[in-house]
């Protein structure tokens, strides 16, 4: 079953790419998009954010992290 998941680029807990939804077959396919953001996000100390329907977190990764394993989370 496809889920909505909404996706925010953070700074100081403040949202500064507004949130944009998507819809997914499961949270694990959210990684390639994830990884896209995190390469267009210049400067340290951002965030991504991604939350399910119900507006739960259910991933939470610094921008340093997402592109240092950006590669594996290619599409």
């Amino acid at each position: 079953m496809m889920q909505r998941y909404h996706f925010e680029v953070l700074r100081d807990g403040a949202a500064i790419i507004a949130s944009h939804t998507v819809t997914l077959p499961n949270v694990a396919a959210a990684w390639s998009r994830i990884a896209r953001l995190a390469r267009m996000v210049d400067g340290g100390g951002h965030k991504i954010q991604v939350k399910d329907e119900s507006g739960g977190i259910v991933i939470l990764v610094g921008i340093a992290t997402a592109r240092r394993y950006a590669d594996a989370f290619a599409t």
